[in-house]
């Protein structure tokens, strides 16, 4: 699975042809919220009353992720909003000694509601990315009708999956064969 922020950029879906919302509804939230449970824990069911905030955290994460694929700087009012999302669920590092002889460091939020925590793990999946080494290997896919973020795990790939790398051939194809026909 990718990072909560690409997976929340990404539900705007088929950026190429027009996009479509993937979060159009609090049900389509609180479906997609299921379906981020191994990364994001499990979402109160108010978190789905919230859509606006997810949608606002997603404008501006995609803002942000826009920027350094298309080399210019990230825009001010998205790195606000970011940080923001990210403020409102501080976390601290707190002892656990579950284990009395092996006790572990964890991270936990030390004010907010679960779906602040929710929304500051997405913004600071944002600022781990664009502010890290990941930021270049950022990409959108190339792919017709797609337009996903992704980060590519080699310099030179260009598509999301096999499966958009294929379209893009096959929409070459098909281009060459009709300029082949108009000559």
């Amino acid at each position: 699975m990718s990072p909560p922020a690409l997976e929340l950029a990404n539900t705007v879906l088929g950026a190429g042809r027009g996009p479509a919302d993937a979060l159009a509804t609090p049900g389509d939230l609180a479906a997609w919220l299921a379906g981020q449970e191994p990364d994001l824990g499990t979402a109160p069911a108010e978190a789905a009353l919230r859509l606006a905030d997810f949608r606002a955290l997603r404008g501006a994460v995609r803002a942000l992720l826009l920027a350094p694929v298309r080399g210019e700087a990230v825009p001010a009012e998205a790195v606000e909003a970011v940080n923001a999302a990210s403020a409102a669920a501080p976390a601290v590092l707190a002892l656990d000694a579950t284990d009395g002889l092996a006790p572990t460091s964890v991270e936990r939020t030390s004010a907010g509601s679960r779906t602040a925590e929710i929304l500051a793990t997405i913004a600071r999946s944002a600022i781990e990315i664009v502010g890290g080494p990941d930021r270049e290997r950022l990409r959108v896919c190339g792919a017709p009708g797609c337009g996903r973020f992704f980060l590519a795990s080699r310099a030179g790939r260009r598509w999301c999956s096999d499966a958009c790398g294929n379209r893009a051939r096959v929409a070459r194809h098909a281009e060459r064969r009709r300029a082949a026909r108009t000559a």
